[in-house]
């Protein structure tokens, strides 16, 4: 197994911390592990110095686990409140609109600089029942805010037998313009029968849902039709009156809306909780979240020590959690599934676990449970939520020309970790199979979000840039801090940054039947030379 040692740089947002492997580190972690082993005992009873140091080691390991566990849920939560602080609040009624693009002022976990986002939390606990009228053109979704996709129309031809979060292109509307009924936790489409025939009915498991919009542009230079069909959507109650749109744009105004690898994140596990329903799922886990001092309906106060161990417990969940992307290309396993996109290539890694790379059917569902098992895949969902947001079938099983592919990049060819001190080279070859559009993006290893990049407004390039062509229509893309000696190439083809380190996704929207079948593969991230 080869494994390339990384210290990785954190932003103030995070806590400062460097990963290490070296002997010494790797002699203290096994004597901290013997040392637990060999905790004094009075027969079948620990002693009282035991009994303390056990009690701590118990905290620090449940809230450990915790933090992997609630990733889904804090990135949420995250991503709420620092929409939050650009639109005074949500509400049904708000739609966040990032109308020059997602640009790296924007802390987001991977974000798609490469469509017009916008972004809404749909709040239905006093109004019931809402009514989405969604413009044609748009890729949707919409998730409750454990981050699981809302429950769709039954569908034979859908994974699963049900449309998954999808709305719009992806959805069961086949992107014309339509109407969703969206139905609170106390609400079931069984009821609303007699209006099936008007809307598409979606159900929810918490009374707040992530509306999650993408709308398209053909031209650069010519955002405002993209921006504009966003503006044509409308949510209302089903009953009762409604308030006016408003939509904010917010691609030029600074924001976070990642957490914090301190006590703080849960806190903000603890806010989410206090707002959304009870959860019944996954009884041993809520379990061990009481335990640590989170319950809905109880306050979260923990003692200064506990704030303590809390941080040391985020810091490490953290830590662990960019292992697993970092090497999830070694992640594949007889009894999980395999983490390559293409063999050919398996510095590429997928968005979920494929079975021998078969493309057409994840193994996961969008829960992240194994199709085969019912399993949580514990490695893929910390993978998808440490550096990623949003989930719908969409995302899981695209379909030829509907949906979108995503490939995700954290090493070079030679299984190296991707540094920003060094220039790499990445070849696109000719015939992408994407019949909307195709982006490379580069990110921030710590924050997930894009790379401060010199030369660009934006951290991607891809075929709506118009790169410069290779001979044979192949494309060669460049990334790092020193220019290619080609001033055109520099000009069209170049992404300048120097992040201390930094992954990428490849991003196909409308994949075509060669990215399937496999009969396109791309280059892999090829390092040119190092600056320091």
């Amino acid at each position: 197994m080869k494994r390339t040692l990384l210290a990785i740089s954190i932003f103030a947002i995070t806590c400062n911390a460097s990963a290490s492997s070296s002997p010494d580190a790797v002699s203290s972690m096994s004597d901290r592990y013997s040392t637990l082993a060999n905790l004094e005992m009075n027969g079948g009873f620990p002693t009282e110095t035991s009994q303390k140091t056990l009690q701590n080691e118990s905290y620090f390991q449940r809230a450990s686990m915790l933090y992997q566990w609630a990733l889904p849920i804090v990135n949420m939560k995250a991503m709420q409140e620092g929409h939050a602080e650009l639109m005074n609040g949500t509400a049904y009624n708000k739609i966040a609109i990032y109308q020059d693009r997602l640009k790296p002022n924007s802390l987001i976990t991977t974000p798609n600089s490469d469509v017009i986002y916008a972004m809404g939390w749909l709040d239905m606990k006093e109004t019931g029942p809402l009514i989405i009228e969604h413009p044609a053109g748009l890729q949707s979704l919409m998730d409750d805010m454990y981050h699981h996709p809302l429950r769709g129309p039954l569908d034979k031809n859908q994974p699963g037998g049900q449309y998954l979060g999808d709305i719009g292109n992806a959805g069961p509307d086949k992107g014309k313009a339509a109407k969703f009924l969206i139905l609170p936790p106390n609400k079931k489409r069984e009821d609303y029968a007699q209006l099936a025939d008007k809307y598409f009915i979606y159900e929810s498991n918490t009374s707040e849902v992530f509306l999650f919009l993408r709308s398209f542009f053909k031209d650069m230079n010519n955002l405002e039709p993209a921006v504009n069909r966003v503006k044509e959507i409308k949510v209302y109650p089903l009953n009762g009156s409604a308030e006016s749109m408003e939509f904010f744009n917010v691609s030029d105004v600074p924001s976070k809306s990642i957490w914090d690898n301190d006590y703080r994140f849960y806190e903000t596990l603890n806010r989410a909780v206090q707002n959304m329903e009870l959860a019944t799922f996954d009884p041993y886990m809520n379990g061990v979240m009481a335990a640590i001092g989170i319950s809905k309906g109880a306050e979260f106060t923990p003692t200064e020590k506990q704030k303590e161990m809390l941080t040391k417990a985020a810091q490490t969940g953290w830590k662990i959690s960019k292992e697993i992307a970092l090497n999830f290309d070694e992640k594949s396993s007889k009894t999980t599934g395999d983490t390559w996109f293409w063999k050919e290539a398996p510095s590429w890694v997928a968005h979920a676990l494929t079975d021998k790379g078969n493309q057409y059917h994840a193994l996961s569902d969008p829960y992240y449970h194994n199709i085969k098992t019912g399993y949580t895949n514990v490695d893929a969902i910390t993978h998808m939520y440490t550096n990623h947001y949003s989930m719908s079938s969409g995302m899981i099983n695209a379909k030829i020309g509907a949906g979108a592919k995503y490939a995700g990049a954290y090493k070079d060819k030679d299984l190296n970790p991707l540094i920003g001190s060094c220039n790499y080279s990445l070849r696109i070859p000719a015939d992408v199979p994407a019949s909307l559009f195709w982006s490379v993006t580069a990110y921030d290893a710590a924050t997930a979000a894009g790379v401060n990049v010199e030369n660009h407004q934006w951290p991607s390039l891809g075929d709506r840039d118009n790169p410069i062509k290779n001979s044979d229509d192949s494309i060669t893309l460049f990334f790092g801090p020193t220019a290619p000696e080609n001033v055109q190439l520099a000009k069209n083809n170049w992404l300048q940054f120097d992040n201390d380190s930094w992954f990428s996704l490849i991003r196909f929207y409308g994949p075509q039947q060669s990215l399937f079948d496999g009969s396109w593969v791309p280059g892999e991230f090829e390092k040119i030379n190092c600056v320091k």
